[in-house]
């Protein structure tokens, strides 16, 4: 296995960029300017579902619910809902905020919610199904009381409700906007409620967000906040070492030295409560043996991979579990993953495994260092006998079914043991739909899955989950986990801005009290 490529990038951006040359000085410290790896299509709040427009639509909406960003642990806030109580135990009635003014001018009232979570909670176009499996496949309707209060109804009982509803895919935009400019139109400059309103927007280039004069809450402390895309790592950081751009996403450990050689620039680091891993398509006839599947992950040496690829930051999974989050630390003496190719092949011979081809189908440039993690997959693979090799594709589309693999990540969306599983996993999720994963031959899953989805008793969710862990990792085997990547936010060292707790990884908030640029 050969890691040469990272290595000669490594030593380039290391010998130019590094410099002991100070930062030039700010062109506006009311404007900041972010260059950010991936983009966006669309900014529709309940349509996009990607890493890349989550970066973005914290500025832009407000949902009925808010998490406090800052706690150590999760704390529920009113948002565009003041208040709310249970009516019963699938009913729940919210009391909208008086005069909250959306980015239209109009005023926000429950027939925007309704139009907003409606569309989503029970999706009629293609464009909401990802996030109606995502997030609200239990959600039923919304129902108007008057005015200003709304009720929504689950079809099941649902404790995660509030946390569900403090997501950015749950954000309020105007139906007044929407009905005037169509739901495509509307979709390039959403008239949400945020602190920041869009001021310019090219899909998939570059979003510039404008202070929202009329906000409801603390004002936006930043007049502007420009989003441009480079995708490509070395002219990222070349860009803020330059001064184009003030602050930058997604740097692993071994790109950062000439950014730490830098006077006036600093590092916020973190490895992050998602893993980086490859979905098995359970239905190819070449890996429908589960055996195979459980061969596929044990030929991988994930430490090797955190350590050549991240320097060693990066978590080495043992199932489907975060180290460190407080919700799974009852699961850190699992350890469902080892590397053992003898057992790997012997898993192989079993199930009668007579050399048929495995593709490894990955997207170019989405995930950082996606390149370099597949090829060091695939000598592993090579390395216990599959006949594997590589095919790089820019999109997944809507026929996926042909692909062995895809490469995705799972975020904890959510401060709950089940946020980074249910929002990938459960059965409407797109790997249920399109029949990558399939659950209903395992009989053990569905119960198992209930009993932490929708459970109360705090232990008997723990049960539960262990079990389901075990399950899908050593008999299900519906992916091959790679790692929690570790990265870091670099930017000048006079922006105070820390990264957010209780949301999903890659959500760059720039509310008041979150940045401050001195």
């Amino acid at each position: 296995m050969s890691f040469a490529r990272r290595d000669l990038m490594a030593a380039a951006a290391a010998g130019t960029l590094a410099s002991a040359m100070p930062m030039p000085a700010m062109a506006n410290p009311r404007e900041l300017r972010v260059g950010v790896q991936t983009h966006a299509r669309t900014l529709d709040f309940q349509a996009e579902t990607g890493n890349n427009a989550a970066q973005f639509l914290d500025c832009l909406c407000d949902t009925l619910v808010e998490i406090d960003t800052r706690s150590a642990t999760p704390r529920y806030m009113p948002g565009l809902a003041t208040a709310w109580h249970s009516i019963s135990p699938t009913v729940t009635e919210f009391r909208l905020r008086e005069g909250v003014r959306m980015h239209d001018g109009t005023l926000m009232d429950a027939d925007d919610v309704v139009f907003s979570l409606q569309r989503v909670f029970t999706p009629t176009e293609a464009r909401y199904r990802g996030n109606h499996g995502r997030y609200f496949s239990n959600f039923a309707r919304v129902e108007k009381q008057d005015a200003m209060t709304v009720r929504i109804v689950t079809h099941r009982p649902d404790p995660l409700v509030e946390a569900l509803l403090s997501c950015r895919n749950a954000g309020i935009a105007s139906k007044e906007q929407a009905d005037a400019l169509g739901l495509d139109r509307a979709a390039q400059s959403p008239a949400g409620s945020g602190p920041y309103r869009v001021g310019s927007f090219r899909p998939n280039a570059e979003l510039t967000v404008e202070r929202f004069a009329d906000y409801w809450g603390p004002a936006a402390p930043l007049d502007r906040v420009r989003f441009t895309r480079v995708s490509e790592m070395a002219p990222r950081v070349t860009a803020l070492l330059n001064g184009d751009v003030d602050f930058i996403v997604s740097i692993p450990p071994d790109q950062q030295a000439p950014i730490r050689a830098r006077r006036g620039l600093r590092l916020v680091e973190t490895t992050w409560p998602m893993f980086f891993l490859y979905v098995l398509n359970m239905n190819r006839p070449e890996i429908a043996d589960p055996r195979i599947r459980r061969a596929m992950n044990l030929a991988i040496d994930r430490n090797a991979l955190a350590s050549a690829l991240w320097g060693g930051k990066a978590h080495a999974p043992r199932g489907h579990y975060f180290r460190g989050f407080a919700d799974h630390d009852f699961l850190n003496d699992l350890n469902l993953l080892p590397y053992d190719p003898a057992e790997a092949r012997r898993l192989m011979r079993a199930a009668g495994y007579n050399g048929e081809e495995i593709v490894l189908s990955f997207q170019s440039a989405y995930y950082t260092y996606g390149d370099l993690g597949a090829q060091a997959v695939l000598d592993m693979w090579k390395d216990v006998g599959f006949r594997a090799r590589l095919q790089v594709i820019e999109g997944f589309g809507q026929n996926s079914s042909r692909f062995f693999t895809r490469d995705w990540s799972n975020p904890l969306y959510y401060p709950d043991m089940l946020g980074a599983f249910d929002t990938h996993w459960a059965q409407a999720s797109w790997v249920t739909r399109d029949k990558w994963f399939a659950p209903e031959k395992f009989p053990a899953y569905q119960p198992l899955y209930d009993a932490v989805r929708f459970g109360t008793d705090p232990q008997a969710r723990r049960d539960a989950y262990r079990r389901l862990v075990i399950l899908t990792e050593t008999e299900m085997v519906p992916w091959v986990l790679l790692y929690q990547p570790a990265e870091a936010y670099a930017m000048r060292a006079n922006i105070a801005w820390e990264i957010p707790h209780n949301v999903r990884p890659y959500q760059l908030p720039f509310r008041a009290g979150l940045v401050n640029v001195s």
